[in-house]
């Protein structure tokens, strides 16, 4: 499996208009270690661009580079939660400005992940 670096892909940094919301989430290293390979796009129907610098994962959109999501991690013992996560709220970027979207959608995102099935 190749890890995803920022190098891969095309980004654009998180903008300065983003907002900090709430996700109870918690994984095993395992899950962990799968999150952290992140995504390289491979075909066109692939929207995300995923890549992880410690102690932030970022998910850009794979057409634009746009960075619409940082998500920090922290080890509590046996498992990695995730800390804060950061959602541009800039409208040029990001159009959606409702938190519990934000939160399905990086949920959704994150098990696919863990799950080795991207498919958002």
């Amino acid at each position: 499996m190749q890890i995803a670096k920022r190098d891969d892909w095309k980004t654009e940094p998180m903008p300065s208009e983003f907002t900090i919301i709430t996700v109870e989430k918690v994984y095993s290293h395992e899950e962990f270690d799968r999150i952290t390979a992140g995504v390289i796009p491979q075909q066109m129907e692939d929207r995300w661009f995923i890549f992880y610098e410690a102690p932030w994962l970022y998910l850009h959109r794979s057409w634009t580079g746009l960075c619409i999501f940082k998500v920090r991690f922290e080890v509590v013992g046996e498992s990695v939660k995730i800390a804060q996560v950061q959602v541009n709220r800039n409208p040029a970027e990001y159009s959606n400005s409702h938190h519990e979207h934000d939160v399905s959608m990086l949920v959704m995102l994150l098990d696919s992940l863990v799950n080795n099935r991207l498919r958002y």
